[in-house]
């Protein structure tokens, strides 16, 4: 069976034009799928990395984000005193509550989009512990200076180290740039909380509670829920008895588990478009790999006979030609993967439709998205060429070897 193969390989080098084809076709369908894929990884990365298990974010009962929510200053002090906080080696409590808006500038190359303004305090700093001064300096608490995630500076217009916003009833001055590991956050916008609360006229509203666990985070949160009234998934209700009333309008979640339910909702809709796309151009692709090995056959019947005639079984040729289909299919992967990986690393921003806001990242390509596409492109030489196979192999050796 080694000649089929051997004749199989070196037809392909033969019929450059059609093979190229073929080739490209099945590559163009991989760049496709995998920088679609490298999309919705990238943005579930930029969300997913935005929180940390240890901590755990408090919103309004049936708020799916921070903007859909309301804490009341009351509850917020509540909870900061609660055992479950944890506490600094001064013994100031890591909590904070935060306000959150959202506003429009232009961004850069024109157009305009939505970003995070946090109003935020002094010890942010250690809750959000993924947060780093790239450049300037930190805000001062009481004052109208704001700093900035260095994925807004990159994308939006004029807000800049040393540039000053006008936001709310009052103008401020960004005077730190800084970076969080890649996460949302670094598309955010952070300012004292006390004067966004005056410059929006908040009052003692919030939009969340952020605290870092005191000890085992997910104990932590058992006992918080206590004190809410929720109930854990596939417990029994808790005591109504250890419910705080006070606390019966919001309930707690992990923050890693928050941004996790925040990312599922765009990742998955690039998902499932990127599926219908990369279906369509499948198709396509499926059939001109089609086309090309049954003007294989059609073009090498006289072959295709003598190898019958020579003893090789219809087994044999219909595994010569499978070998090729795939062979090229190969080639389409390889092609498309490597083309593919120039997109790895590339920095682009969407809206998070569960936020309203502007959010950057990086297109992000994992060996599993490359191992998928070459399955796919696989898949595609294997439906492309099996039926020209069989035709192949059902060729008897006297019709193979008329002439026409």
């Amino acid at each position: 069976m080694a000649l089929p193969f051997i004749y199989s390989f070196r037809s392909i080098a033969v019929r450059k034009g059609s093979s190229t084809m073929a080739v490209l076709g099945i590559a163009l369908v991989v760049v496709v799928f995998v920088t679609l894929l490298a999309l919705a990884a990238g943005f579930s990365k930029a969300i997913e990395c935005s929180g940390s298990p240890q901590n755990i974010i408090v919103l309004r009962k049936g708020a799916d984000a921070e903007l859909q929510s309301q804490v009341t200053l009351d509850a917020a002090r509540i909870i900061s005193e609660l055992p479950v906080v944890a506490t600094d080696a001064d013994g100031q409590r890591l909590c904070v509550w935060e306000s959150v808006v959202i506003l429009s500038r232009p961004k850069r190359g024109g157009g305009e989009a939505s970003f995070t303004v946090r109003g935020t305090r002094e010890v942010s700093r250690q809750v959000h512990s993924e947060v780093r001064l790239k450049e300037g300096r930190w805000l001062k608490p009481g004052t109208n200076e704001a700093i900035v995630g260095k994925g807004l500076v990159q994308r939006m217009e004029n807000l800049g180290l040393g540039q000053r916003v006008t936001i709310g009833r009052y103008t401020w001055y960004i005077v730190g740039i800084f970076e969080a590991g890649g996460s949302s956050l670094e598309s955010e916008l952070w300012m004292d909380g006390p004067l966004m609360q005056s410059a929006f006229r908040r009052g003692g509203v919030f939009q969340s509670v952020l605290f870092r666990a005191a000890g085992d985070p997910s104990a932590a949160l058992r006992q918080l829920r206590a004190l809410l009234g929720e109930a854990e998934a596939g417990q029994p209700p808790p005591d109504p008895r250890l419910a705080d009333p006070r606390l019966q309008a919001v309930e707690a979640q992990s923050e890693d588990e928050y941004y996790r339910k925040q990312a599922k909702l765009v990742s998955d809709l690039i998902t499932i478009l990127g599926g219908l796309l990369t279906g369509i151009m499948a198709i396509g692709a499926i059939t001109g790999a089609m086309n090309t090995m049954y003007a294989a056959v059609s073009q090498r019947k006289r072959e295709i006979g003598c190898l019958l005639a020579m003893g090789f079984t219809p087994n044999a040729i219909w595994l010569a030609f499978m070998a090729e289909s795939l062979l090229l299919s190969c080639g389409g992967a390889l092609l498309g993967c490597l083309i593919s990986l120039a997109f790895n690393g590339m920095k682009t921003g969407t809206t998070n439709w569960a936020t309203f806001s502007e959010t950057a990242f990086e297109f992000t390509i994992t060996p599993e998205i490359l191992a998928a596409a070459s399955l796919l492109a696989l898949l595609m030489g294997f439906i492309g060429g099996v039926l020209p196979a069989f035709r192949a192999a059902r060729l008897k050796v006297v019709d193979a070897l008329r002439r026409a």
